[in-house]
C-alpha cells in the first residue's frame, strides 16, 4: 500500500513556504475553527481530523474535514480506538521527543500495521499514508490534527512534516486558548447566566456536564463521581 515508503522530499523550506506559514498564522489568530480549511488551501493538507482528548488520552469532539460520510462513520463508531496513531498510544512517548508531528512509519512498522485491526479500515478506504500533529503539555495530549492521503495521491514528505512542525507552537497556543475560552464561557453561562436568574446547574451537575462533554459514558461518569446508575 506504500505505507512503508515515506516520501523523501526536501528538508529546507522555501520563501513561498514561509510566506504561507505567516499567512496561516495571521489568518488563524482570531478563530481556530478555520485552521483545517487554511491547511488545505495553503499546504494541500486536504483531508484532516481535528480532535480533543481528555487526560487519559480518550478522543472527543472530532471535527472531520473533507471525508466521506461512510469513512467518518467507520472511524467514529468502529476504528477510532484501533488507530495506531491514537493519542492513548502515544502518551508514553511524551517528554522523550521534541517532535510533535509524526508520520505513520515513525510510530509503527509495516508488519505491525498489517497485523492490526486498524489495517481493515486502511484497506477498505484505500489509505496510503497518515500523519498527525499532537498538541500536548509535558504530561498530557489535549488535542491533535490527523492528516490522510488516499490511493492516487502522493505520500507525505519530510517537507510536509517540517511545515507542520514549524506551525506546531502556534497551533498549540491557539487550540488550547480556544478550548479554555469556550469552556469558561459555557461554565459561566450555566452557573451564572444573569444576575436575576438562579444558576442553571449545581456544582455536582456541572461535574457531570464536564465529563459528558469529554465523551465519557454513563458508566465512566458513575465510576469517577461515585454515583449509581438507576435502571429505567
Amino acid at each position: 500500500m506504500g505505507l512503508e515508503q515515506q516520501g523523501k522530499g526536501i528538508m529546507n523550506l522555501t520563501k513561498t513556504d514561509y510566506q504561507n506559514i505567516l499567512s496561516f498564522i495571521n489568518s488563524s489568530l482570531y478563530d481556530y475553527r478555520n485552521i483545517q480549511s487554511l491547511l488545505s488551501k495553503l499546504f494541500k493538507f486536504d483531508r484532516s481530523l481535528l480532535w480533543h482528548a481528555d487526560e487519559e488520552g480518550n478522543m472527543h469532539s472530532l471535527k472531520f474535514y473533507n471525508f466521506s460520510d461512510q469513512m467518518m462513520f467507520d472511524y467514529k463508531e468502529i476504528h477510532r480506538t484501533n488507530d495506531v496513531m491514537h493519542p492513548k498510544k502515544h502518551l508514553r512517548n511524551l517528554g522523550s521527543s521534541k517532535d510533535s508531528v509524526y508520520r505513520i512509519g515513525e510510530v509503527t512498522t509495516q508488519k505491525e500495521l498489517a497485523n492490526s485491526s486498524y489495517n481493515h479500515f486502511i484497506e477498505r478506504h484505500e489509505i496510503i499514508d497518515q500523519m498527525v500533529m499532537y498538541l500536548s503539555t509535558a504530561t498530557t495530549i489535549y488535542a491533535g490534527i490527523g492528516f490522510v492521503r488516499f490511493k492516487g495521491e502522493r505520500l507525505f514528505t519530510r517537507k510536509d512534516k517540517k511545515i507542520l512542525q514549524t506551525l506546531s507552537t502556534h497551533l498549540q497556543h491557539l487550540v488550547k486558548n480556544s478550548m479554555r475560552i469556550k469552556e469558561n464561557a459555557t461554565v459561566k453561562m450555566l452557573v451564572n447566566p444573569t444576575r436575576d436568574l438562579q444558576p442553571i446547574l449545581s456544582t455536582r451537575e456541572l461535574e457531570v456536564y464536564r465529563l459528558v462533554t469529554k465523551g465519557c459514558s454513563n458508566i465512566e461518569i458513575a465510576d469517577q463521581l461515585y454515583i449509581t446508575i438507576r435502571a429505567c
